[in-house]
């Protein structure tokens, strides 16, 4: 069975994206109750062990010993251009030692998953210069570990702008098997000719990276691009009452017009008498010392984020038919932009629901993930073990 455990596990949407391909929840970690609640909704209460993840650290044995693959969403506050860029040092990404922590403890006891996916912003790669990301590749080299990374933004599965980093860490006697591994001793190694194939998946950024450390263990998985989706906003908007209170008033609204920029007002206009309706999202964002409403008309939304301050929150606007409006996006708008199903519960709290899917992943690109990489990995796994089972009785 493919099974996998969780840690900071959010709602469950890494353990959504896996669930199509029969992927197994063994075991789910998050130290925040709200996201509990709406985890166990979703999936019942059997795995979701709330608490510190230092705290599971001290205890590792209550992580159960055979699963196939860890994933850790960590905390992105410290490496985000948003945050303060403390990186790893950080107290929230931080966290991500304490990770690497019970890994150390599981290989001791030779219980170590075969495979370690993290995910985070791509601030992640340039975190302090690129220690953090060295410092990490290292750690998981020396735990008997292969690295490959792989740079998926979600507005390929559906229409947000989301760019993340994926991090993929595979058993060296594993990664053999399915991975092209680089070879440290020839600079032109046929390696980078493979890496190159998949631009999309692997920027000139992550080149550089792998460059200026060549002596840490990476490895390639073959994988093809995916093609962008044809989704727009406009196919996940909510179509909300004219008279529904979410709408803002003309005081709010005319407030929002005037912290746009020329162009961006223009477009307004131009889009007011249009036979259809055209809709564009708006965050607010600190420009000079002054609030500006930026608008993006591209029929793809803005990266999604918590609801930490009043400008974080992103705003629809409609404009055709001779008027525009403008309210800000509901969570289960946010949850579409995420690629999660109409039928995953969302908590009543507007506040919890943009906190829900704020910080977490897009579904879709778990899914790419398992079908090209995670998926197929297991499989040759447990071939092998059948292979190696069937020799000892022989």
């Amino acid at each position: 069975m493919m099974r996998f455990a969780e840690f900071f596990a959010g709602v469950g949407l890494v353990r959504e994206g896996l669930a199509g391909d029969g992927w197994s929840c063994a075991w789910a970690n998050d130290i925040a109750p709200d996201k509990q609640e709406t985890y166990t909704a979703n999936f019942g209460k059997g795995d979701f062990v709330l608490g510190d993840i230092w705290h599971i650290a001290q205890q590792p044995k209550q992580v159960p010993d055979d699963v196939f693959l860890y994933t850790a969403s960590f905390p992105c506050t410290d490496l985000s251009v948003a945050g303060d860029r403390a990186g790893l040092a950080g107290e929230e990404s931080g966290t991500l030692n304490a990770l690497l922590n019970i890994l150390a403890q599981k290989k001791q006891a030779n219980a170590q998953p075969h495979i370690v996916l993290l995910e985070n912003v791509k601030g992640f790669l340039t975190s302090h210069q690129g220690k953090d990301i060295r410092n990490t590749v290292k750690a998981l080299n020396t735990l008997g570990y292969t690295v490959d990374i792989i740079e998926l933004d979600a507005v390929m599965f559906t229409p947000q702008s989301r760019p993340r980093v994926f991090v993929i860490a595979v058993e060296d006697s594993l990664a053999q098997q399915v991975m092209k591994l680089k070879n440290k001793k020839h600079i032109l190694d046929s390696w980078w000719t493979h890496f190159h194939q998949s631009p999309q998946l692997r920027s000139s950024k992550l080149r550089d990276l792998i460059q200026s450390n060549p002596d840490l263990n990476w490895g390639l998985f073959d994988i093809p691009e995916p093609e962008k989706t044809i989704l727009k906003l406009t196919q996940l908007v909510e179509q909300l009452p004219e008279n529904s209170p979410l709408w803002w008033n003309t005081e709010k609204q005319q407030y929002l017009f005037n912290q746009m920029s020329p162009g961006h007002q223009t477009v307004i206009r131009e889009k007011l008498n249009e036979p259809e309706y055209f809709y564009g999202t708006v965050y607010r964002r600190m420009r000079k010392g002054q609030s500006m409403a930026e608008l993006r008309s591209d029929g793809i939304a803005g990266c999604l984020r918590t609801p930490r301050g009043g400008s974080s929150k992103q705003i629809l606007v409609r404009a055709g038919k001779g008027v525009w409006k403008a309210r800000l996006m509901t969570p289960r708008e946010y949850a579409r932009l995420q690629g999660v199903r109409d039928s995953f519960w969302m908590p009543d709290n507007d506040n919890k629901g943009y906190f829900a899917m704020g910080d977490a992943v897009c579904v879709p690109a778990i899914q790419y993930l398992s079908k090209h990489v995670l998926k197929p990995a297991y499989e040759i796994w447990q071939q092998n073990s059948v292979v190696n089972a069937v020799q000892k009785i022989a």
